[in-house]
């Protein structure tokens, strides 16, 4: 992509970026204008709008600052790798789209195990849809062969050092040879393997995830 192309672009996310912000404030400012009025005797500090977890304010603040470094680094002698532009240089507008990281029942679940881990092990985290790529990597991997290319953990426990404890995976019934690849890979690096059947009894399902729990 050259340099224009990218400029373009970055404005593009700025002037998005923005936009979202100013609408985000002015939804806040219309909800308190015809919403209920409520009295309170607290004193409000400079700041207070942009505390709390979630806050809209907190959430563009932070794509605002990315932006704000993207735009830095791609500063006049800050590429050093310029390549010819491709299709895959851009993000065509309105092409990006949400989907749910999670169903409703394996939102449920992940919540169960996450409390169980919070009183049997603390020190441990659960993670969901991890990338393979993000805690394996191959001795054999090219430009263009990655092994672990598109496998991804349905859910990971992480210790207190980020290093993975376990892997939760449900059964790739669209793709049973990639499932193989995946368990390949997982048994090859010695992460231990959980299997979340289609309908799993919660009771042996913790004890398959305990047997793998660090021992304090």
């Amino acid at each position: 992509m050259n340099r224009m192309d990218l400029t373009m672009q970055l404005d593009r996310l700025v002037t998005k970026t923005m936009s979202r912000l100013a609408w985000s404030g002015f939804r806040r400012v219309s909800a308190g204008a015809t919403g209920p009025k409520v009295r309170t005797t607290e004193a409000k500090t400079p700041g207070d709008d942009l505390r709390g977890s979630g806050s809209w304010a907190n959430e563009w603040a932070g794509a605002r600052n990315a932006v704000e470094r993207a735009r830095a680094m791609a500063k006049p002698g800050r590429d050093r790798k310029a390549r010819a532009k491709t299709d895959l240089d851009s993000i065509p507008e309105g092409t990006i789209r949400v989907r749910p990281l999670m169903t409703g029942r394996e939102v449920k679940l992940h919540n169960w195990i996450a409390d169980r881990l919070e009183a049997e092990a603390p020190v441990c985290t659960l993670h969901a849809g991890v990338s393979l790529k993000a805690f394996l990597s191959s001795d054999i991997a090219r430009e263009d062969h990655d092994p672990l290319a598109g496998m991804v953990a349905d859910l990971l426990i992480a210790d207190e050092k980020g290093q993975p404890v376990a892997a939760l995976i449900r059964e790739n019934t669209a793709d049973p040879t990639r499932h193989l690849l995946m368990l390949d890979a997982l048994l090859d690096a010695d992460i231990p393997i959980v299997d979340i059947p289609s309908r799993p009894s919660l009771s042996a399902l913790w004890a398959d995830i305990s047997a793998t729990l660090p021992v304090d």
